[in-house]
């Protein structure tokens, strides 16, 4: 499993969201939906899985490529609003 956990917070398996960091990897192709009614579901690819300290607790984050844009754009998301659909193609 190619799992990443970077910045300049260091790895925590204690953060919130850690257990749902795990199930994914750089490169996945993730969904996700803002908060509110009129908020559209979004799609993109993950390119980093990493941890940020809010209060006095970690937090698993995930800066992904949204795809629904001409342009890439990178957004930072909560890992535990993220879901899976589909796995990166692992190659040699």
């Amino acid at each position: 499993m190619y799992y990443i956990m970077s910045d300049t917070e260091t790895k925590k398996t204690n953060a919130l969201g850690f257990k749902f960091a795990k199930q994914l990897n750089i490169g996945d192709l993730v969904t996700w939906k803002d908060l509110g009614s009129t908020a559209k579901k979004k799609f993109g690819i993950i390119k980093d899985i990493y941890t940020k300290t809010r209060g006095s607790r970690p937090v698993a984050y995930a800066r992904v490529f949204l795809l629904n844009n001409e342009t890439f754009i990178e957004e930072e998301v909560l890992i535990i609003r993220l879901k899976l659909l589909s796995k990166r193609e692992k190659r040699n």
